[in-house]
């Protein structure tokens, strides 16, 4: 009995990782960087995605320290932009949202839990992919991108 119940545990997990996207190689010259700003009543943080010293930024996340929501951000996308999908690993996101127009469009998505199991498989494997506007762009940290990231999610979740 031991050896069937082995064997149908072994195929299970097989099967979770089958399901896995696998992981992106790093884009020369992007990583991912994390700013704290400190305002009158909360300290905010932003996790970009970007070429350092560049506005070249795919992607963005945005949150209030410890209040468990992250909002991802757009600058310079489609005016149209209406979602985006993410996904790290086996777990994925299709977070709909807003784009307005002022100098630059910009794409705010629905808050998503720090908390969330997207957020936490970003924050374990250091990559992400996003599909926004039927373009898919893969988004993989250095070690020092990877440390950003687990700052961020511990920052916003408190």
């Amino acid at each position: 009995m031991k050896r069937i119940l082995v064997s149908f545990c072994s195929v299970l997990a097989l099967g979770g990782a089958a399901n896995a996207a696998p992981a992106p190689a790093v884009n020369n010259g992007y990583d991912w960087a994390m700013r704290i700003n400190d305002e009158e009543r909360a300290q905010s943080a932003i996790l970009a995605y970007e070429v350092d010293g560049t506005d070249d930024q795919p992607l963005n996340f945005t949150c209030e320290e410890g209040g468990d929501r992250v909002f991802a951000g757009i600058s310079g996308g489609a005016l149209n932009l209406t979602a985006i999908e993410l996904e790290s690993d086996d777990q994925r996101v299709r977070l709909t949202g807003t784009t307005e127009a002022d100098d630059m469009p910009t794409f705010t998505a629905q808050e998503m839990p720090a908390t969330s199991p997207l957020f936490r498989a970003f924050a374990a494997n250091g990559w992400l992919r996003m599909t926004a506007d039927g373009t898919t762009t893969d988004m993989a940290a250095t070690p020092g991108g990877k440390k950003a990231i687990a700052r961020f999610a511990a920052f916003c979740a408190g």
